[in-house]
């Protein structure tokens, strides 16, 4: 069984079957309608990942879920305006990669509604999942909190399968 959180908690890139189709780590706006689920830094370990329910997400017709893993972590930012809503789903607008001094990678994510992102680091993993055990439709979030929808998204502890990953290290 491989975990969603192993790809955070490994410091070995994991070369999917098949490499993915939009690269995001390349690509601009190669993440627009995915929604942000959560975020993960490990100043220890010097790295960070986000989460995506990629059930939305207009470029990506296979996999349920993504991780992004920055791994030497430089900068990690998120701005935004308070909500009405208790949950929400925040989808990726703008997504702008870009290198770093060094050949690392940073990745700008412009979110609706209202909110701003930013990563980078040394090194960025992506991989593209199917997460097993949640529906095909993400829930609807209005009048529900986190613990009626959790089941119904991809998480840290859900059983994934990978199937496209894509690296900035020269491998």
């Amino acid at each position: 069984m491989t975990l969603i959180e192993n790809f955070f908690t490994s410091q070995d890139y994991r070369q999917a079957p098949e490499p993915i189709g939009w690269d995001p780590l390349k690509e601009q706006d190669a993440l627009q309608d995915a929604q942000l689920l959560d975020c993960r830094v490990c100043p220890t370990a010097n790295r960070a990942a986000l989460l995506f329910d990629m059930r939305t997400a207009s470029y990506y017709p296979t996999g349920n879920s993504a991780l992004l893993v920055v791994h030497g972590l430089q900068s990690f930012h998120w701005s935004g305006a308070p909500q009405q809503q208790q949950l929400m789903a925040f989808s990726v607008m703008s997504s702008r990669p870009s290198g770093v001094a060094g050949g690392g990678l940073r990745l700008e994510l412009e979110f609706f509604p209202d909110g701003d992102h930013s990563v980078s680091g040394d090194r960025a993993d992506f991989y593209l999942l199917e997460a097993h055990g949640i529906p095909e439709a993400p829930p609807s979030y209005p009048g529900r909190d986190l613990d009626q929808v959790r089941h119904e998204l991809p998480s840290w502890t859900s059983d994934c399968t990978v199937l496209q990953s894509a690296t900035t290290s020269g491998r």
